[in-house]
């Protein structure tokens, strides 16, 4: 089975009709330790970007609001997660994932 290697990733949060405060948020999700055609690796970078995605959005409102807005917050650290990796990387993941569903 061929390994995949892939640099470490940082997923730069600039979340979209999130009120974000002044700063920007960074949050650095290795992935090269992973073998993203196996489940459990798959569970692992999940769980990865599941911790990044909580940190970030701690504080994630609606703009003008007090609302929270956590979900569409952890929805785009998600994307741009996968957004950031290879295509064949993503690929296997997205194959991983599937097989893990059925």
């Amino acid at each position: 089975m061929l390994r995949t290697v892939i640099p470490a990733l940082a997923a730069t949060v600039a979340v979209l009709g999130c009120a974000a405060p002044a700063f920007a948020s960074d949050a650095r999700i290795i992935v090269d330790d992973l073998d993203l055609s196996r489940p459990a690796h798959v569970a692992i970078l999940d769980a990865r970007i599941a911790a990044a995605a909580q940190d970030l959005c701690r504080d994630a409102r609606r703009p003008g609001s007090r609302l929270s807005d956590r979900d569409f917050c952890r929805a785009q650290v998600r994307a741009e997660t996968l957004r950031q990796l290879p295509n064949g990387s993503r690929t296997e993941y997205i194959q991983s994932h599937r097989q893990t569903a059925l």
